[in-house]
């Protein structure tokens, strides 16, 4: 009699024995165009990860639904920011957002998109927050991070297929360097480094009105910094700028 433990390991070794369909695309795929058996597709893009920091510091402050409020001004500004810059939203876990971009503007679509996200901080959701807490003893000022990195991706899906009537629970991943080191940068909380935090395959590409600003006109963008994160060592360019929506 097979038991489900026996029938885990089975599914186990049928997903390491399957060979990948493979495909590669221009266009970052939808869930239901990817087999979730066997599909795969490669993509050039960039990766963007924007992440509200300390909310669990958040939570034990204040009450839940005030933290809530908070943290999902937070998502549902960057995500209407990655949107509008062109993005897709491939991912929410907990208090971060995932953006991808592709195309000939990937990277300057991304770091338009950071520079805002920082402005939604600092001139939007901190200002409203304040306001808030005007007459409270408690104090908050929302702090965060965006992390960007280029390069090619192995998009596929994960999840559980329809077995036996049962509702289909899945969604689509991002293997590859890019997708991981932006998500690494979007946590990186250096006091010498900006919020913004690009690899320098993605600021070597940036136009002039990605690179630089104000008047008289100067860089937006310090470094190259040379950070370590999860396995890689990298360098990186940072930014405490802002560039309104």
């Amino acid at each position: 009699m097979s038991t489900f433990s026996d029938e885990l390991t089975a599914s186990m070794t049928t997903l390491m024995s399957t060979a990948w369909v493979e495909s590669t695309s221009d266009i970052f795929p939808k869930t239901a165009d990817v087999a979730l058996r066997d599909g795969a597709v490669r993509i050039e893009a960039a990766y963007l990860y924007a992440d509200m920091a300390q909310s669990t510091l958040l939570q034990k402050s204040f009450k839940d639904w005030f933290a809530a409020k908070v943290i999902r001004m937070y998502l549902a500004g960057a995500s209407r920011i990655i949107r509008n810059n062109g993005g897709s939203i491939k991912s929410f876990d907990g208090d971060r957002v995932m953006g991808v971009f592709v195309g000939g503007r990937k990277r300057n679509d991304a770091a338009r998109t950071a520079l805002q996200i920082n402005w939604l901080v600092q001139l939007s959701i901190n200002p409203i927050v304040a306001e808030r807490l005007k007459d409270s003893k408690t104090k908050w000022k929302v702090t965060h991070g965006v992390g960007i990195g280029v390069g090619e991706a192995f998009v596929t899906r994960a999840g559980v297929r329809n077995v036996s009537g049962e509702t289909t629970h899945n969604d689509l991943i991002s293997i590859g360097r890019a997708p991981n080191v932006a998500a690494k940068l979007s946590a990186v909380r250096d006091p010498g480094l900006g919020p913004l935090l690009i690899t320098s395959d993605v600021f070597s590409m940036l136009d002039g009105s990605q690179k630089e600003g104000g008047v008289p006109t100067q860089s937006m963008w310090t470094g190259p910094h040379h950070v370590d994160v999860g396995p890689y060592s990298i360098n990186v360019h940072s930014s405490t700028w802002r560039s309104q929506p």
